[in-house]
Formats: C-alpha cells, structure tokens, sequence
C-alpha cells in the first residue's frame, strides 16, 4: 500500500470524527449496533457483571474511536479506551467521563505485560494497515493476561468493501489472528437490510417474519465476532 493510500484511508476514517457519529445512528445502524455489543460483552463472559460488583474485569478497548462500546464496558469492567485519533477521543472523554482514555496505536500499546483481563479491537483491525495487523493482535495478546479474553469483530469478505478499510476477511484469515489462543467463539451476523432486489424476490412471509438484523453462522455472515483465552 502506497503512502497516498494510507493517508486517504486515515483521512476517510478521521473525517467522520468531526462528529460523534457512532452516538447518532440510523435505526438500522442502532439495531446492528445493539446486537454486535449483547454479543461481545456475552461471549467476553460479562453480559450478567452487575454495575456495582466488587471486583470488575479491567478492559482495555482498542481503536475505541468516540467511545460507544466503551461506555457500555464502563458499565461492567474498569475500562481504557486508546485511539490514535485526538479528534474522537475529545468525543469519548465527552461521553464517557469516569472513563480513561489514552492516545495511541494499536501497534505500541503504552501499558505493561498482562495489565488486562479483557481487551477489544471492535471494527479496528480492518483499518491496520497489512504491515501493522500482526503487531496489533500481538500488543493485544501481550498485555492480556493468561486466562484473559481477546475480543475482535471485523467485517467479512461477505459484505460489501469500503475505502476506509485495508481488507475484510475471509474465515480463515479470521481464525489466523487467534492461533495459540484457546476456546476460540465466533459469531456471524448479518447487521444490513438485504438489497431491494433479494428483499423483493423472497416470498412475502419471508419478508414479515425473517429477521433482518440477526445472528448468522459464521460462513453466511456480514460481521464477524470472536472471543478467545490467552493460556
């Protein structure tokens, strides 16, 4: 990748930093939204963590951008979030004020070996540029601690290609960024309305009862999730 295409994908993903884009979704969007985190905080094994429990999981997000999930993991874990982006996480601190964040990359996390129970890289890894992929989900597995829950969500090779991303990924390539990591979950989803054209062809009670914002084998999904333990 030239250095002109790592500069217009940046620019794409800083330029929906003018605004707080993730708190101000369409309806599909909020519902995809919704669903992708009941998902994340189930399989990362804290969808039941009470607010006020004793001894909260410490979480570090990755490429936390404006702060969503990271307000919903504040509810359930000491949470940090870490973007490189100054503009979204001015939007995060705005959101989430008890919560930490820090500014730096994914590649050279500012934190020590094992200093975390849970870490997320949500929607991120696609934007890693093919020289830094490796490096990010090697700094995550090595500030989580043994018996720790690495969490990544990503688009699959199955939903449709965005300036902003590097690549999405087929299934085994997904799987490639958990090996020596143990108990791997994935999950599919199909976040997006289905296109006119197929919408249209599907039998009408197709149409009314099928969800369309659902959970999905792995192998017919749109969005990828995946939980796994560092041993």
């Amino acid at each position: 990748m030239s250095a002109r295409g790592v500069s217009l994908q940046a620019w794409l993903q800083e330029r929906q930093y003018v605004t707080p884009y993730h708190w101000r979704q369409r309806p599909n969007d909020e519902q995809e939204y919704r669903l992708r985190t009941a998902v994340v905080l189930e399989i990362a094994g804290v969808a039941a963590s009470p607010p006020d429990a004793p001894a909260r999981p410490a979480l570090l997000d990755i490429g936390c951008g404006d702060g969503r999930f990271t307000a919903d993991a504040a509810r359930r874990a000491r949470t940090i979030g870490i973007d490189v982006s100054q503009r979204a996480l001015e939007h995060a601190r705005a959101l989430v004020p008890d919560a930490r964040f820090v500014a730096g990359g994914g590649a050279a996390l500012p934190f020590r070996e094992a200093a975390f129970d849970l870490v997320t890289v949500l929607d991120v890894i696609e934007h890693i540029p093919d020289c830094d992929e490796r490096r990010v989900i090697d700094e995550a597995r090595r500030v989580l601690r043994p018996g720790g829950r690495l969490i990544v969500s990503t688009n699959t090779d199955r939903s449709a290609r965005e300036l902003k991303h590097y690549r999405h990924y087929g299934l085994d390539r997904f799987r490639s960024l958990f090996e020596g990591l143990d108990d791997l979950t994935i999950v599919g989803l199909v976040p997006y309305f289905p296109t006119l054209r197929i919408w249209m062809a599907a039998p009408v009670v197709w149409r009314l009862a099928r969800p369309r914002i659902r959970r999905c084998a792995p192998e017919e999904a749109q969005v990828v999730i995946a939980a796994a333990v560092k041993p």
